[in-house]
């Protein structure tokens, strides 16, 4: 996602995850560096500027894991958390 759109896409997951619920993000790509141009678009540590309670969002982060297949390229650094609204 490009990143002058991620926080309207952050408010607009806020408004469609009821409080409890959860969200569900694969982290693609970590490996690249954020200041590089895409698509793909380098996520590393995005996720949590957006949605993080800490920074001002919504959701808490309750797992954090590497995903069991992923592409060849980005092997081993794909994430897959899940977010509960708060």
């Amino acid at each position: 996602m490009p990143p002058e759109v991620r926080p309207d896409w952050a408010r607009r997951m806020s408004e469609l995850v009821k409080p409890g619920g959860c969200l569900i993000c694969l982290e693609f790509p970590l490996y690249k560096d954020r200041s590089l141009p895409g698509p793909p678009w380098g996520l590393n540590g995005v996720y949590e500027e957006l949605l993080s309670e800490q920074n001002g969002g919504k959701f808490v982060r309750e797992e954090y894991v590497k995903p069991k297949r992923s592409y060849e390229v980005s092997k081993g650094t794909d994430m897959l958390s899940v977010w509960r609204r708060q």
